[in-house]
C-alpha cells in the first residue's frame, strides 16, 4: 500500500531528475555547437558579451566542444549503475561532470609544472580525488542548502530537496566519500597530506560563505585551486613561487567563471537572501571578469 505508493513516487522522481539532467544537457551542448553564447536565465547575454572580448578564447571552446562531443554525457553515465543509486551520484552531480575537470585542473597543472618526469600515475590519483572530493563538497553544500534549495528554480529537484535522499543516507553518503578520499590522500609525502587536510577546513565552510559575505567565489576559489599546491607537492616534494603564482591565477580564474555561473540564480538569490559576486557586481560585471582575467595572466606571466 502506501510503501508501495512511496516507491513509486520515489522512482518517478529518480526518472524526472535523470530526464532533465540529460535534456539541459543536450540543449546546452546544442547551443555552443552551433556556436551560442547564451547561458541559462543570465539576462543580457552577459557571458556573450565577456567571450566576445576574447575571439580565440571561444574559437577554442567551440574547437574543444567538437573534439568532445561525442562523449557520453553525465546522465548517461548515471544511468549506467542500478537506479537505487541514482540518488546518491546525482547528489554528488555526476551527472554534471564539469565540476569535476574545473577541481581537476589545477592540481593537473601543478603536477605538469613541478620539475621532473611528468608522473601519470599521480594524474589519475587526482583525477579520481577530485570526481570524489567534488562529490563529497556537493553532498556538503546540499546538506546545509537543503531548505533554500527549495526555493530555488534550478535546485529544487535535487535528492534532498527533493525528499529523494534523508539527511541520515546523505551524511552517509558524505564518509564513504571522505574515506575513498583519504585513501589517495594519505598515500602522498607528508607536505602534500598537510595541504590536503588544510583544504577540507575550505570544503566543509564553503556552503555558509554566501550566507555571510559578498564573495563566495573568493572563497570557492581558495578552495577548489589549492589542487595547485597539493599536484606541485606531491610531484616534487616542495613549493615555491610557481605553484603559488599558479595558484593565485587559478583563484581569478574561478572568479570569472563562477561570477558568471551565478547570474543565473541572481534572481532567486536575491529573493531568499543568498549572497553572491554576481549580485554585488551587477553591471559591472563584464569589466570587473575582464580586470580578473588580466590578473590570471600577469600571475602566469611570473
Amino acid at each position: 500500500g502506501i510503501n508501495a505508493e512511496y516507491g513509486e513516487e520515489q522512482q518517478k522522481k529518480q526518472e524526472e531528475t535523470y530526464y532533465k539532467a540529460k535534456q539541459g544537457f543536450q540543449e546546452k551542448r546544442e547551443e555552443r555547437m552551433k556556436g551560442s553564447s547564451t547561458h541559462g536565465g543570465v539576462e543580457g547575454d552577459l557571458p556573450g558579451k565577456f567571450l566576445g572580448l576574447f575571439p580565440t578564447t571561444a574559437k577554442f571552446n567551440s574547437t574543444f566542444d567538437r573534439a568532445f562531443s561525442k562523449l557520453p554525457d553525465g546522465a548517461d553515465i548515471v544511468k549506467k549503475f542500478p537506479r537505487k543509486y541514482w540518488p546518491y551520484l546525482h547528489l554528488s552531480r555526476v551527472d554534471k561532470p564539469i565540476g569535476s575537470w574545473l577541481l581537476f585542473l589545477p592540481g593537473a597543472w601543478g603536477i605538469c609544472m613541478a620539475p621532473g618526469l611528468l608522473s601519470v600515475h599521480l594524474l589519475g590519483l587526482f583525477g579520481i580525488g577530485a570526481i570524489l572530493m567534488r562529490g563529497a563538497g556537493c553532498t556538503i553544500n546540499d546538506m546545509y542548502d537543503i531548505d533554500l534549495d527549495r526555493q530555488v528554480i534550478r535546485t529544487r529537484d535535487r535528492p534532498l530537496a527533493s525528499g529523494q535522499l534523508t539527511k541520515q543516507q546523505a551524511l552517509q553518503w558524505l564518509a564513504i566519500q571522505l574515506g575513498l578520499s583519504s585513501l589517495i590522500l594519505f598515500s602522498l609525502n607528508t607536505q602534500t597530506i598537510v595541504l590536503g587536510l588544510a583544504s577540507l577546513l575550505l570544503v566543509g565552510t564553503y556552503p555558509l560563505m554566501k550566507r555571510v559575505t559578498d564573495f563566495p567565489q573568493l572563497y570557492l576559489g581558495l578552495t577548489f585551486n589549492l589542487g595547485a599546491l597539493m599536484g606541485y607537492s606531491a610531484a616534487s616534494g616542495n613549493l615555491g613561487i610557481a605553484p603559488f603564482s599558479l595558484y593565485a591565477a587559478g583563484i581569478c580564474w574561478t572568479m570569472v567563471y563562477d561570477t558568471i555561473y551565478a547570474h543565473q540564480d541572481k534572481v532567486d538569490d536575491r529573493r531568499v537572501g543568498v549572497r553572491s559576486t554576481a549580485l554585488r557586481f551587477g553591471d559591472r560585471t563584464v569589466q570587473i571578469c575582464t580586470n580578473f582575467t588580466t590578473a590570471m595572466g600577469l600571475a602566469l606571466f611570473l
